[in-house]
């Protein structure tokens, strides 16, 4: 089955991405085309199709349960992802990939009214029983916000969602979300699967079995000083040996 993707944002280079999340578990590969540019864009095979995703809604709920790579200390890292954002009743959050919801639902328990962004059908359907009164949205976030995102929030979180983009694409989304979509004095909280250098990432990545260069991980040695270059400094929390979080103020 074939996909047309127009408007590709070649800026974020999407491309150069590594293989699909936890590609040892489908086959499905998707392809887009965009005809107007056939000749300078020939079919590419997107490296993360929400038909990987969709396949995987029903049993994400009890795959992070297990305490291994890639969910190593899972629950302690969306616990940290609200510490660190400072939730409180009435915060106005957005949530980048929502998936089924677990981290939108700890923020909601706090009393935060909740947007949030998945491209994958089958886990918004899931996160929507879990929370009711969030208000949800299919966006792919390597194409634009759709206009009811076109606002700014008290705090920005994504879990487990940003390691699909290369380094430059991870730099220019967090700039796009703080300069457009914070408000001042509004954070932005990125948890994901994060190791301080390509060694300690290789060295977690073959114990599991996992190729650790086959996807555009964070590594902290790299990202960090790149974030400084982009004038967006993050703070670093390694919560897990395979994961941290990245938190900007405004």
């Amino acid at each position: 089955m074939e996909f047309r993707f127009d408007n590709l944002n070649t800026d974020w280079e999407w491309k150069r991405l590594g293989e699909r999340f936890m590609r040892a578990r489908f086959g499905t590969v998707l392809h887009f085309n965009d005809p107007a540019r056939q000749d300078s864009h020939p079919m590419i095979p997107d490296p993360f199709p929400a038909s990987d995703f969709d396949a995987w809604a029903a049993q994400y709920d009890q795959d992070v349960t297990d305490d291994g790579f890639p969910f190593t200390g899972y629950a302690r890292v969306l616990d940290e992802v609200v510490r660190q954002a400072q939730a409180a009743p009435g915060m106005r959050v957005l949530d980048l990939g929502t998936g089924t919801g677990n981290l939108a639902a700890r923020f909601a328990a706090l009393g935060c009214e909740l947007w949030c962004t998945d491209y994958s059908p089958k886990m918004l359907e899931l996160a929507r029983a879990k929370l009711p009164a969030a208000r949800f949205f299919e966006h792919d976030l390597r194409q634009p916000f759709p206009p009811e995102l076109a606002q700014r929030f008290d705090c920005i979180v994504s879990a487990y969602v940003f390691h699909h983009l290369d380094l430059p694409g991870k730099v220019a989304l967090a700039a796009r979300l703080i300069a457009e979509h914070l408000v001042p004095g509004g954070r932005l909280v990125i948890a994901d699967l994060s190791f301080p250098t390509p060694q300690a990432r290789d060295a977690i990545c073959q114990a599991a079995g996992d190729r650790g260069d086959e996807e555009p991980y964070w590594i902290t040695a790299e990202a960090l000083p790149a974030l400084r270059a982009a004038g967006i400094p993050a703070a670093y929390t390694q919560v897990s040996d395979c994961a941290g979080i990245y938190r900007f103020a405004k």
